[in-house]
């Protein structure tokens, strides 16, 4: 059995009132991630929205990355025999280079993509083993589009 599906929806909450318009959605026209409307007859090539940064992530001045996490984490770490309660609210990215390539490359299958995080962000491998199995999987992603960015978008030098 089929049934025809409505695109436009309207709601009354008031059977006196006159429907509104503007709280109709159109499924035909769809609208992107910053609300504006998307020209689905158009395709660029040149953009991957992969390889942008996350909306709310600060481009330092000396080219890192700062991604605030949508969900702290909290670790206690131990050095010089003290321990004390480290609260991650954001991670500050680098790009990579040779060396971390090549220690990535090292690392197992497995631990790659943290040896990745680690490396990045400049952090002790432990720390970042124990803050990536905490770190929401949101973070997780908008870290990778962070990596990403800075594979695929080479500073700007020379004339």
């Amino acid at each position: 059995m089929t049934a025809a599906i409505s695109k436009n929806i309207s709601i009354d909450l008031d059977e006196d009132a006159e429907v509104a318009t503007a709280a109709v959605v159109d499924l035909d026209r769809p609208v992107a991630l910053d609300g504006n409307k998307v020209d689905s007859d158009v395709i660029d090539e040149d953009v991957n929205p992969l390889d942008t940064l996350p909306k709310d992530a600060i481009r330092n001045a000396d080219g890192s990355v700062t991604l605030p996490l949508n969900v702290s984490v909290t670790l206690k770490t131990k050095k010089d025999g003290k321990i004390k309660e480290r609260v991650f609210n954001e991670l500050v990215f680098h790009r990579l280079v040779g060396a971390d390539q090549r220690a990535i490359a090292a690392a197992s299958e497995e631990h790659t993509v943290v040896t990745s995080f680690a490396r990045t962000t400049r952090l002790n491998q432990a720390i970042m083993n124990a803050l990536f199995d905490k770190m929401d999987l949101s973070d997780v992603t908008r870290g990778g589009r962070v990596l990403n960015y800075f594979l695929n978008n080479g500073p700007k030098t020379g004339a």
